[in-house]
């Protein structure tokens, strides 16, 4: 390490080991006399560490490191949540949101709708759960996040679900259940969620405004008028 040195070719020598594997050797030679490159090692053997599945020796190589937003997306990419949010919270609690709707993100893609939600709202990020909903036509679930947590956004809802329905003889609104009965008229929506916040009285006049006016599906009013009765 000495001559290396003396011949200004340690830093080449370093970076040979690295690249052959001989990590050890990488790090016996930058602590003899090339010490600012130690971080450089480090994060080449958690690289190392981690396409070997050794995760927890890598987690440790990319803090040495100083990296540990690296050991936070290696856990993330492995779908590993608690290891993610363990460094995060540790070692760079800025990146505790973003570990928070990784997880949410991948509960939509398993359609693990719930989950999804909970971690959204988790995350502060209510408006993502809703538009979730919205996306998947899951509009009762997106009218009761809105009530919830985000009141400003129950009208532009309601406004969608209009668009969507086109007069209330479209497809079901509560995210592709039956078809039939008016169920996804954005009056019949409405006053199902007033039913569950158990405003009986402001439900039944949600159904009551299901008019010839607002649809020609006959079946679907009369549906909407029995169910006025029976609340």
């Amino acid at each position: 390490a000495v001559l290396l040195k003396k011949f200004g070719l340690l830093e080449q020598a370093v970076d040979y080991a690295m690249e052959s594997g001989a990590f050890t050797h990488a790090f016996e030679l930058t602590r003899v006399g090339l010490k600012s490159k130690l971080p450089d090692v480090h994060l080449k053997y958690a690289m190392f560490l981690e396409d070997e599945g050794r995760f927890a020796d890598a987690e440790a190589e990319f803090i040495k490191a100083d990296k540990p937003k690296e050991a936070i997306d290696m856990y993330v990419h492995q779908q590993d949540w608690i290891g993610a949010m363990r460094v995060a919270e540790n070692y760079d609690p800025s990146s505790v949101l973003d570990v928070q709707l990784a997880q949410a993100k991948a509960c939509v893609e398993r359609k693990e709708w719930s989950k999804a939600e909970a971690m959204f709202l988790k995350a502060k990020r209510p408006e993502a759960a809703i538009r979730m909903y919205q996306d998947c036509r899951m509009w009762e679930q997106a009218l009761r996040v809105a009530a919830d947590y985000l009141p400003s956004k129950v009208q532009e809802i309601h406004i969608e679900i209009q668009a969507q329905m086109g007069g209330g003889t479209g497809n079901s609104a509560s995210g592709g259940n039956g078809g039939g009965g008016g169920g996804g008229h954005e009056c019949v929506v409405r006053a199902r969620q007033l039913e569950q916040e158990g405003n009986y009285a402001g439900a039944v006049d949600a159904l009551l405004e299901l008019t010839t006016a607002a649809t020609s599906d006959l079946d679907a009013l009369e549906a909407a008028w029995e169910s006025a009765v029976k609340l």
